[in-house]
């Protein structure tokens, strides 16, 4: 079933009479400044003395509404087979023809990231709404030399303090909507500052909608269209400043590529959060708009644990890494009447526990849900051995059958042919982190 989103800039941007939306989003507050958190952003980087083109504020909005459509629309309700949804939105931006003129990419883009149709509407901004940008309160005396992501994780920690530590001078780029990233984010930020204070900036937009916002939508909690919304904040930033036009996507190359674990782990079990298709088409989008903004992923070659081994800091990685949150569902373990924290089972989780195993020179000091991965059987039907019996499976079939890593590498999204080679090994190299972590561990049907 086709869902209707109508994006809508104050009172006066009214949806034309013969419109059939089914859910209206407003992103500007009663004063007329941008809300949902990204009038935040902009405010903040005002301050640094950075202007961001009207080009990328549209990109802003666009990933917003996008991300509110992907969480805010049910899957179960309104996808015909459970997982594709199909999706219109109206947007009001400053030169449609521009807009429209990617169009096409845009769709293609967002369908290989969240595996739904998505189809557009370019309209005019209202007149009064034309420009959301203002000059700054000083000169632009930034002297940035990367933008990059800041979520808290512990790849974008490793990012942060290998940049740092090298004499970079990084402007830091968080988005945070649940409790435990910002934790993370808030407590990761206070020490850098603490350590190194004038080594870097950081701005942080709260960004995200409730339950309440589309009661009648329903909800979807994969958001998948995260990474869309996260990198459209580190454009804007990159775009206000005039020091840089680099955004960093700190991730190793296991999770970036994202090999499913079996043959039924594709669509919903298979995210592409920092692919590297997804990461040239958005490079392509933005260059499209007119902007001079790269983005890339400096650990693409990368394990994890490799990016830990390597750390240009690895004192203060270990002091600061059990702070970080890599858990993809950290409040999940509320249901087994704990307070949110890593599972230590999901796969992100695993991953993490293997990069500081190999990574570190000390005890893993993170506290996990599921402590012990050795102490008993674990049931492969359950959330403690679901995903350990399938990256059990994953490895034993790649030991079998090497060979086969060249294909399972690019099954989730095509790669360029001249880095095939380097991402089949970096793929193989990870496995066996994760693999060794897991020697011993018992997981079955029980």
């Amino acid at each position: 079933m086709r869902r209707s989103i109508f994006v809508r800039l104050g009172g006066k941007d009214e949806e034309p009479a013969e419109g059939t939306a089914d859910i209206t989003i407003d992103m500007v507050d009663n004063f007329g400044d941008l809300d949902r958190g990204l009038g935040q952003l902009l405010d903040r980087l005002f301050k640094l003395g950075a202007r961001p083109s009207e080009a990328t504020v549209d990109l802003m909005i666009l990933a917003t509404a996008v991300y509110a459509a992907d969480t805010g629309v049910s899957r179960v309700r309104y996808a015909d087979d459970g997982w594709t949804r199909m999706i219109d939105l109206s947007v009001p931006v400053s030169d449609p023809m521009l807009w429209r003129s990617r169009q096409d990419h845009l769709s293609s883009m967002l369908k290989f990231l969240t595996g739904d149709h998505w189809s557009f509407r370019f309209r005019d901004r209202p007149d009064h709404l034309s420009s959301f940008t203002k000059q700054p309160e000083q000169m632009d005396l930034t002297d940035f030399t990367q933008v990059s992501l800041f979520s808290g994780g512990l790849d974008s920690l490793i990012g942060a303090i290998d940049l740092i530590a090298s004499g970079q001078r990084p402007l830091l780029v968080s988005h945070y909507w649940d409790g435990e990233a910002s934790s993370a984010q808030r407590q990761l930020l206070e020490v850098l500052k603490d350590r190194h204070e004038d080594a870097f900036e950081s701005v942080r937009a709260y960004v995200g909608f409730r339950k309440k916002d589309f009661p009648e939508a329903g909800s979807d909690n994969n958001q998948r269209a995260r990474s869309f919304l996260f990198y459209s904040l580190a454009v804007v930033a990159a775009d206000a400043v005039a020091s840089t036009n680099t955004v960093l996507i700190p991730e190793n190359g296991l999770i970036a590529l994202n090999v499913p674990m079996d043959a039924h782990r594709l669509g919903s079990l298979s995210t592409r959060t920092a692919h590297p298709h997804f990461i040239r088409s958005m490079s392509e989008l933005v260059n499209g708009l007119g902007v001079d903004v790269i983005l890339e992923n400096p650990y693409r070659f990368k394990t994890k644990g490799e990016m830990a081994r390597e750390c240009l800091d690895r004192d203060l990685l270990a002091e600061l890494a059990p702070a970080s949150m890599s858990c993809s569902h950290p409040a999940q373990v509320r249901f087994e009447r704990a307070p949110p924290q890593h599972c230590g089972r999901c796969v992100p989780c695993l991953i993490r526990r293997a990069s500081l195993a190999a990574g570190l020179d000390e005890p893993d000091k993170t506290t996990y849900f599921l402590d012990d991965l050795k102490n008993g059987v674990l049931d492969s039907k359950s959330a403690d051995g679901k995903n350990i019996r399938s990256f059990m499976f994953a490895a034993e079939n790649l030991r079998k059958n090497p060979s086969r890593a060249r294909f399972l590498v690019q099954k989730p999204g095509p790669l360029n042919r001249d880095d095939l080679d380097a991402y089949v090994d970096v793929y193989r190299r990870g496995m066996d982190e994760v693999s060794d972590i897991l020697q011993g561990v018992r997981a079955k049907h029980v």
